[in-house]
């Protein structure tokens, strides 16, 4: 479980799944009560997904699980990437992934690059939702990795 504040941030997409006794119009109607104080990136303003299936959970007579995808993850984000560049950095653990067959060290590397720009993305999105100008790459706040490569995001 992670603590985040979706409020003050830009969601990219959400989606709702219901499961019982529940009507497409209080669907909706919960939609467009909830839309108003939700911040949505500007190219997916009705960025909702709707499921129903008519079968209730067993023992409960409905239930909803939501799914966000939203641009204050890039905090946890962010430490999970330094926690890892600590580890990293010590070739703590690295011995069980380096005896297995296709794993290789460029991997990490690789992975460490993507999460990174995943973040810098975040970042730029989330400003570019509440008004601000995008983010160029040398203004996103990153930390070094210990053998750099070129960013290609």
């Amino acid at each position: 479980m992670i603590t985040t504040s979706s409020l003050t941030s830009s969601y990219l997409a959400c989606a709702l799944m219901m499961r019982g006794r529940v009507d497409v119009s209080d669907i909706r109607r919960n939609i467009d009560r909830l839309q108003p104080s939700l911040h949505f990136v500007h190219w997916n303003r009705d960025g909702w997904k709707t499921g129903l299936c008519s079968v209730p959970p067993i023992g409960h007579p409905y239930s909803l699980l939501t799914l966000a995808n939203n641009t204050c993850y890039r905090h946890t984000l962010g430490e999970i990437r330094d926690r890892f560049n600590k580890l990293y950095r010590r070739k703590a653990h690295l011995h069980h992934y380096s005896q297995v067959e296709g794993m290789e060290m460029d991997l990490f590397q690789s992975s460490y690059e993507s999460l990174d720009c995943l973040i810098a993305e975040y970042k730029d999105l989330e400003g570019t939702a509440m008004g601000q100008p995008p983010l160029s790459p040398q203004d996103a706040n990153s930390t070094t990795f210990t053998a750099p490569r070129p960013r290609m995001c």
